[in-house]
């Protein structure tokens, strides 16, 4: 099963108690779209990983990654939005709230927004 098919297959896996948690709307306009997350692993010293967009809101984010995330870390996240209307480049100081494995080797991550600061991009007509 490939990556897209395995991310398919778990958005259906969502609890509703999950979903009833959320106070803002999620959107999956901005993705499929790589983000940079920024850590420091247990022994203190700082990681970098490369993720996939999964969804967006004004709280947080949904990512995809090959690697697990603890929960409760701190993390710096960071990427480029882009729409039909807008694009935004964004950087956010982040809790992971949860890791789920949704595949082999394959893991949904979510993280809330502590401070998140945006950027307008102006793209070339």
């Amino acid at each position: 099963m490939g990556t897209e098919d395995q991310r398919a297959n778990a958005s259906s896996g969502v609890s509703g108690t999950f979903e009833e948690q959320r106070r803002h709307p999620r959107t999956r306009e901005y993705g499929p779209q790589e983000l940079v997350v920024s850590f420091q692993d247990d022994s203190g010293q700082p990681q970098t990983m490369r993720t996939v967009l999964w969804d967006f809101s004004e709280g947080g984010l949904g990512m995809d990654s090959n690697n697990p995330m603890q929960e409760a870390n701190d993390v710096i996240v960071s990427g480029e939005l882009h729409s039909a209307e807008y694009s935004v480049a964004f950087r956010a100081r982040a809790r992971v709230a949860y890791c789920r494995e949704i595949g082999r080797e394959l893991y949904r991550i979510g993280v809330a927004f502590r401070e998140v600061s945006y950027r307008r991009i102006t793209t070339a007509s």
